[in-house]
């Protein structure tokens, strides 16, 4: 089965050698106990090592079942070593972060087998060799005897031709010893079994075959056994299979066993990542808002609707309107806009007031709609209360103080023209000489003297006459010298004049602190009663306002009322944001820039830890490289290792990036609220947005990070040999 011929091992240390075994020669066959003796030095371990592929011979051939093992690769030693042996160490050699059970199923997962299949194979083990109920415990809570068995019951798991077993006993008590003695008896009934002790009194009694080694040389052997005859055959690579999910299953319960330093690596990396993610939501925040707030923030409505057709009620008609699914809030407009007489007694000249009211009660959209009163100012709740826009206070007493202005408004009066003189209409003469409306022409003489052939059944007394075109007109319908009579004058009540008949007192109770609302606010009441021209009356305006669906889809809203509606569509000036992106770009690069210094500083933090870990670890990556893992295994682990490591870095840096979203946004609203208002026109926005996207990609690329700063330890690990990482070398 195993042929050694000519097997020589020579230590170098820079010019000085030591040679360790001289020309051994020896064959085994299949199933006996042999048991290697020898002092310290002799080369026992030696050349056990170099027959289980932990090490390489400098001279001479070993044959295993025909295949010639000079000519082995790495990967084929690497099978040779899961497949076809089991090693049993004196220092029990057990992963300390992986329970026994895991200890057992690493041997059958790196074959590729899967979870509950390994799981069994090593329960079964376990169970063979006396060590079952002790199955989801760690090493350490283990005592030497129990650890000794499940470094058996590994060895075996694989079902391996051969055991090695490198001083089994050299930790234990008397009574351990002889347990694990026993069993290894046992097991060479079906096995070879080849172990490494110095006591002889162990050799006699338990071993078939006592080969005794001394300055590395062959010097007696109690069952010599000769194979002249082998056939060499030619090797078939063959691969072990440690699948990737397993390979990160082994980086977590590490990442496990050391939590809090992990957990300490992984917030370096995850405070610069939650940086650029904050930095990001800030820059996306600022764009969104400007975009979506600065673009929609003036109190104009997007659409007029015209209504000419008779017998349309406009209370119905609203309700109709404000049933549509684009349409957020519908003013009745009535084109108010009167002369102020007096403030605060103080007669004024040429003061107009734009007057609006209350339309909707959104309360996303009462700042954008109606603004909100400076400091204790409040909105009229009755109807002969006010509050004036920013524009018309300012301008009463140019001053840039607003605090100055509300002290000289505060309660004060405004006299508002609420009655005006109709104007004459040209075509009233018209129709006296034509004798419309019955109106006629007569010489006039004086207010209190009748015109001669006056028809006073038609008209009513002339006293009367002269009153009502004094309070329609406030003065007489006199042309040539001739006054015009009609029997009634309603028809003529079409157009208002300019000069006021009668003016009420509104009591300012607010001056509105946003510069974007042009009118003055009154109660609705006052507002629907207010006196307007017959113009006004011949058709009912409404100014539409609609949602952000309804401005991308005007087009189906005017085609449906279209028929019956006149519908005028109000420009809206598109905001310029090109220099906002430039100047947020460059302010988001340059901080970015400064951010990478931690992220760097933080993935240097990472190589660091991770040499130590590999330095630390030396013991288990010798551990994995004796049952059979590859390089590229081992490589794997580590990059895992870094991976998960990343991922949780990302995650954490997400929930930072989550957590300072929160708190930053309501910090800002509370403090920076009449910044917010006079900006946006609310203040319920969010300055810090951020995008799933970019959450995503920042988990990503901490993933990538992490793994290309760990790929150094990585490889540095992967380079080790078997024997040198179980020595720590």
């Amino acid at each position: 089965m195993i042929k050694l011929v000519g097997i020589h091992k020579i230590y170098e240390d820079g010019n000085i050698g030591f040679l360790a075994l001289k020309d051994i020669n020896l064959d085994f066959k299949d199933d006996h106990f042999v048991c290697i003796l020898g002092k310290s030095g002799s080369g026992k371990t030696t050349l056990l090592n170099i027959i289980g592929g932990l090490d390489n011979p400098s001279s001479g051939h070993m044959v295993i079942n025909g295949e010639l093992t000079t000519k082995f690769t790495k990967t084929q030693w690497d099978y040779f070593r899961n497949y076809k042996i089991g090693f049993v160490f004196q220092n029990f050699s057990l992963i300390e972060h992986l329970t026994v059970l895991d200890n057992v199923k690493i041997a059958v997962k790196l074959q590729g087998i899967k979870e509950e299949e390994a799981k069994e194979k090593a329960l079964e083990m376990l169970k063979r060799v006396n060590i079952l109920d002790q199955a989801h415990k760690l090493p350490q809570t283990l005592s030497g005897g129990q650890r000794q068995r499940v470094a058996i019951a590994r060895a075996l798991v694989n079902s391996p031709d051969v055991i090695l077993a490198d001083e089994p006993t050299g930790n234990l008590d008397k009574k351990t010893s002889k347990e694990v003695l026993e069993l290894l008896r046992e097991i060479s009934q079906d096995k070879l079994v080849i172990m490494v002790t110095h006591s002889k009194k162990i050799a006699n009694t338990y071993a078939d075959r006592i080969i005794e080694l001394k300055d590395g040389m062959v010097i007696s052997d109690t069952k010599p056994y000769l194979n002249e005859r082998v056939h060499i055959y030619k090797s078939n690579i063959k691969y072990t299979k440690f699948r990737f999910v397993d390979k990160v299953k082994h980086a977590l319960k590490n990442i496990r066993m050391k939590k809090w330093r992990s957990f300490l690596i992984s917030l370096g990396l995850a405070i610069g990542v939650s940086s650029f993610v904050l930095i990001d939501g800030i820059s996306n925040g600022i764009k969104v808002n400007i975009k979506e707030n600065l673009s929609t923030q003036t109190s104009r409505p997007d659409l007029k609707f015209y209504v000419t057709k008779e017998g349309v009620d406009s209370d119905e008609f609203k309700e109709e309107l404000l049933k549509e699914k684009y349409i957020l809030a519908v003013r009745t407009n009535r084109g108010l806009n009167p002369l102020i007489t007096k403030v605060n007694g103080i007669e004024v000249n040429d003061k107009y007031l734009g007057l609006s009211y209350k339309f909707t009660d959104l309360k996303d959209e009462q700042y954008r709609l109606f603004g909100e009163p400076y400091e204790d100012g409040r909105f009229p709740q009755a109807d002969n209360e006010i509050l004036l826009s920013y524009d018309f206070a300012y301008n009463l007493y140019k001053i840039d103080s607003m605090k100055a202005i509300w002290s000289e408004l505060k309660n004060g009066t405004i006299s508002i023209a609420t009655e005006y003189y109709f104007g004459i209409p040209y075509d009233i003469y018209e129709y006296a000489k034509n004798g419309e409306y019955l109106c006629k022409a007569y010489p006039f003489i004086d207010e209190n003297t009748e015109p001669i052939d006056y028809d006073e059944k038609l008209y009513g007394p002339y006293q009367e006459q002269i009153a009502t075109q004094k309070d329609l007109f406030n003065k007489l319908v006199i042309d040539d010298d001739k006054i015009y009579i009609c029997p009634d004058y309603d028809v003529f009540k079409k157009y208002l004049s300019l000069e006021v008949k009668s003016t009420t007192d509104f009591t300012v109770v607010g001056i509105n602190n946003s510069q974007n609302i042009s009118t003055s606010i009154i109660t609705e009441n006052a507002y629907m009663n207010w006196q307007i021209d017959d113009y006004y009356k011949n058709f009912s305006q409404y100014d539409v306002y609609l949602t952000e669906e309804g401005r991308e889809n005007t087009y189906e809203i005017m085609k449906k009322y279209a028929p019956d509606v006149y519908i005028e569509e109000v420009y809206q000036p598109e905001p310029s944001f090109s220099f906002i992106d430039i100047f947020v770009g460059i302010a988001q690069f340059i901080i970015s820039m400064i951010l990478v210094v931690s992220v760097v500083t933080a993935g240097l933090m990472l190589l660091m830890v991770l040499l130590i870990s590999v330095m630390e670890r030396s013991r288990e990556i010798g551990i994995l490289r004796s049952l059979g893992a590859t390089r590229s295994d081992i490589l794997s682990v580590f990059v895992s290792e870094s991976g998960v490591i990343g991922f949780f870095a990302g995650v954490i840096g997400i929930v930072i990036s989550l957590f300072f979203t929160v708190i930053g946004n309501i910090i800002i609203r509370y403090y920076y609220r009449d910044i917010l208002l006079s900006t946006f026109n609310r203040t319920n926005i969010n300055i810090v947005i951020l995008k799933p996207l970019s959450c995503v990609i920042a988990v990503v690329v901490c993933i990538l990070l992490a793994m290309a700063f760990g790929l150094l330890p990585a490889i540095k690990a992967s380079k080790k040999t078997p024997i040198n990482a179980l020595k720590r070398l």
